[in-house]
């Protein structure tokens, strides 16, 4: 689908030489309207290096000359992520990308599309509602502050907590993925992808991971990045039998821990509405700093 822009906008699929633009377009839509930015250079070429993305199909961007202002990128697990840079709304670009990211992801065959957008962009809501799209699930970011005691918990007698070894990859994967299955509308993401995304990007560490074991099988799992200072986690999750336990807990508590002694004072993890953790995580003492809104739409 070709893109029709006012001038003077140009388009072009996305490149991996576009990660630092794109990076920074991103961290200032953040900063307009939840005050601060959460994303780095890695995670955007952590996604883009998935097999999954095929840039030169799935993305788009939108140019003012030699400037990136806007763009689109569109993945197997229905996830519609268009943005423009808050210098630049209400000039159509994003009425522009809106649909194009829609007939992308029904060329690849997707039943629905889903959008995040942060709760303050009132503009992004109007436009989302006009074409279709529902609101389903809050998302939100969390943090843990320097100051905080971390709470930890007695595991059962058969949990151990430990470090991630890369044969450990397959194993912590499915662990992930079983437990994310759960949500509703979610899609599983492969092995390889889950890879690029979460072990093999650019700034991971997974000997700062945490792993639960009991009786040589691994049972929960934090993965781990550091960035600016802060230990985000990007996925914690415990097997369905052995929830309510207090490992998800006492790993959280070990993963900021290893945290703060590499010099990250604070820890971040964000939630989804769909999950019901957010309780857990304000009672250990994390605060929002961030809230997103996920909007679906039937293709």
């Amino acid at each position: 689908m070709a893109l029709s822009l006012p001038a003077p906008f140009t388009s072009r699929p996305l490149r991996m030489a576009d990660v630092a633009a794109v990076t920074a377009l991103l961290a200032a839509s953040e900063r307009h309207f939840v005050g601060e930015s959460f994303i780095d250079e890695g995670d955007v070429a952590g996604q883009w290096s998935a097999p999954s993305i095929d840039l030169a199909a799935d993305s788009v961007g939108v140019l003012d000359g030699d400037v990136l202002v806007g763009g689109a990128l569109v993945d197997d697990r229905h996830h519609l992520m268009v943005d423009v840079h808050p210098d630049h709304r209400g000039r159509g670009i994003g009425s522009t990308l809106a649909p194009w990211a829609e007939a992308r992801a029904r060329e690849r065959d997707l039943g629905h599309g889903e959008q995040e957008t942060a709760v303050a962009d009132a503009a992004a809501a109007e436009l989302l509602g006009a074409r279709g799209y529902e609101p389903v699930h809050r998302d939100w970011v969390l943090r843990m502050d320097p100051d905080v005691p971390l709470t930890r918990h007695a595991l059962p007698s058969d949990v151990t907590i430990g470090t991630y070894t890369n044969d450990d990859a397959p194993a912590v994967h499915a662990v992930i993925e079983d437990a994310f299955a759960e949500w509703d509308g979610r899609v599983r993401r492969s092995y390889e992808d889950w890879r690029a995304v979460i072990v093999d990007r650019d700034g991971a560490d997974p000997a700062h991971f945490r792993v639960a074991r009991a009786g040589g099988e691994i049972v929960g799992v934090a993965t781990v990045h550091d960035s600016a200072g802060t230990t985000w986690i990007p996925q914690l999750a415990v097997r369905a039998d052995r929830r309510h336990q207090g490992i998800a807990q006492e790993l959280l508590a070990e993963a900021f821990a290893a945290g703060r002694q590499r010099g990250c004072a604070t820890g971040e993890l964000s939630t989804s509405g769909l999950t019901g953790a957010l309780g857990l995580y304000q009672r250990l003492g994390m605060r929002i700093v961030a809230e997103f809104q996920t909007w679906r739409i039937v293709l």
